[in-house]
């Protein structure tokens, strides 16, 4: 666990949506993501500090990482664009383990057999 000082979480209520945005095309969700760091940068104080954890988007379960096609997915960097957009101040970054567990002999085999890329971290993005 990361503990920061005066960091605020923000859970995003289920009902602000019917469906999970998982579900969004890219570039609804993105304008989604940048509606909603507008909305939060409007109510926060001044000195909200915010943190934000995600990783990269791809189509990982279904396509080999040499097939991916650049701008399909959603990077680290485009968040980082959203927040600059929305009058965020990226502060720090912080790459975030997470466990193995998920990936299981079979998923790893399949996985090699379709050569896809699999990442077991997070990104801790620290905003201001």
């Amino acid at each position: 666990m990361i503990q920061w000082p005066g960091v605020v979480c923000v859970p995003i209520p289920a009902l602000l949506w019917a469906e999970s945005i998982s579900g969004l095309s890219r570039q609804t969700y993105l304008k989604f993501l940048e509606k909603f760091f507008i909305f939060l940068k409007k109510i926060s104080k001044k000195d909200t500090r915010l943190a934000f954890i995600n990783s990269d988007w791809r189509d990982f379960q279904h396509c080999p990482a040499d097939k991916e096609e650049p701008g399909q997915g959603i990077l680290v960097v485009d968040y980082y664009d959203i927040f600059k957009k929305t009058g965020w101040a990226l502060t720090h970054v912080i790459q975030a383990p997470l466990s193995s567990e998920r990936f299981n002999a079979g998923v790893v085999s399949a996985m090699q057999k379709k050569k896809i890329l699999g990442v077991v971290s997070r990104y801790v993005m620290i905003l201001r």
